[in-house]
């Protein structure tokens, strides 16, 4: 039954609607996409020379009509080429693999291995692997997506490391280049908690061995972006950015510092008349900073500095109550002012009336932050030039990012979270075209 009889039947069915039209276009065509894909992508390979794809020197022991089944979006297809030795590489080679943009003993497609990547990327496997089914009638294991993941995840810290590479050789990306001078650059940094399997099935052992077993580490983040692409929306004015870089890494400070140096570049960096950094105020943070962003301006998140005046005002009067939040009040204002020192004075006061430990220890903590942070707390003049006061931009981040590592149930190896946090970067930095240069065609449909 042709396309036009069985679109008919479902036109004379009761009940069924767009859904079921569309429905039955998109199963009925599947195996004519399926036909004209194997075609252009046979006649793509049989054009392909014999020769090394890296080298470019012939290739001998020449065996022909080497043939491959491949999971192409639409069902599967096979493709013949040509297989032989390249002397100069000391390798065996399929040109036409190569030129089709096949991973090497790979059985997918790109473009399903971009749509593993992107599912597994945002979802646990399983649960791709039910969606992708229903979405776009593609059956793909849960294994193999994980898999296709993990690779393609492996493959975006490889080409991160090229592109930070080549910023450090001056050879920066299109959209590095050409930003408005004299901007000012925002960056926020902080960090979260991950969960891995270390020594997964030694616990036992490890605690009998008077060990305690490593769970849980940190993923190093970070966020900049131009005050110019922070704007507000809403009746209340909530401050929204429409462009932003994240990077986030499981490999340590220097190694997200350096992500955050590339990603800074490329909103202008160099351009920048003014850099703010703010952060919660840990110490590894600030000396990073220093490290990297040494003309930068740091700030200490507002968020932080009022949540240690109301841990005090909470110990001294109650949580939540009348008195904690009259006490509070004046002096939170006096930080918005910039008054941090009268703050300090009032709090050394405070603690020579105490005597109870706790709350003394509380006092004792706050005045160690502040001292410490006092330089950082200057409100004012981020007010005047309408820069964020907090860090509720990377919080966010952080947030967003522990909805996909951090659900109920879930181990990581530091192998599978690397990957899967550096698509989701690769994803929200633009840099998805690296990886598969077909999506470049969406974009220019889309403009």
């Amino acid at each position: 039954m042709d396309l036009t009889q069985r679109l008919g039947h479902v036109g004379e069915r009761t009940g069924c609607g767009l859904g079921h039209i569309e429905e039955t276009v998109r199963q009925s065509t599947f195996a004519i996409q399926c036909q004209l894909v194997e075609k252009a992508m046979q006649s793509k390979a049989d054009a392909t020379p014999a020769v090394c794809p890296h080298c470019l020197e012939p290739l001998i022991k020449i065996t022909r009509a080497v043939q491959k089944t491949i999971r192409i979006f639409c069902g599967e297809a096979k493709l013949t080429r040509v297989h032989g030795y390249c002397s100069g590489c000391d390798q065996w080679c399929f040109p036409a693999d190569f030129a089709l943009g096949l991973m090497e003993n790979s059985t997918a497609s790109p473009l399903v291995q971009e749509i593993s990547a992107l599912m597994v990327g945002k979802m646990p496997a399983a649960q791709a692997e039910e969606i992708i089914q229903r979405v776009a009638g593609i059956s793909l294991s849960r294994s193999t997506m994980a898999r296709g993941a993990q690779r393609q995840g492996e493959r975006a810290n490889n080409e991160y490391s090229k592109m930070i590479e080549g910023a450090g050789r001056g050879i920066m990306p299109k959209r590095g280049v050409d930003l408005p001078k004299g901007c000012t650059l925002v960056i926020q940094i902080d960090a979260m908690n991950i969960r891995e399997r270390d020594d997964w099935g030694k616990t036992e052992e490890l605690r009998k061995a008077g060990q305690t077993p490593e769970r849980w580490h940190w993923v190093y983040t970070g966020t900049c972006f131009r005050l110019e692409q922070r704007c507000t929306t809403g009746g209340k004015q909530r401050a929204v950015i429409v462009e932003k870089s994240i990077v986030a890494t499981r490999l340590g400070i220097d190694e997200m510092m350096k992500h955050l140096h590339f990603e800074a570049l490329l909103h202008g960096l160099a351009y920048a008349k003014r850099v703010l950094v703010i952060a919660d105020g840990a110490v590894w943070i600030w000396n990073a900073v220093k490290d990297r962003f040494p003309e930068a301006i740091q700030q200490l998140d507002l968020y932080h500095a009022n949540a240690y005046l109301w841990a005090v005002a909470n110990e001294i009067h109650g949580k939540d109550t009348d008195k904690a939040r009259q006490w509070v009040r004046p002096l939170l204002k006096q930080i918005r002012d910039d008054k941090t020192d009268k703050v300090i004075t009032r709090l050394e006061e405070l603690k020579t009336t105490l005597s109870d430990g706790k709350t003394s220890n509380v006092v004792d903590r706050t005045l160690t932050y502040y001292t410490n942070n006092k330089a950082r707390m200057k409100y004012v003049e981020t007010e005047k030039r309408n820069e964020p006061k907090g860090s509720g931009a990377i919080e966010s981040v952080c947030r967003q990012l522990q909805c996909r590592v951090k659900r109920c149930g879930q181990f990581w190896s530091t192998r599978g979270d690397e990957a899967i946090l550096r698509l989701e970067t690769f994803w929200r930095n633009k840099h998805w075209e690296k990886l598969f240069p077909h999506t470049q065609l969406t974009s220019l449909q889309n403009n």
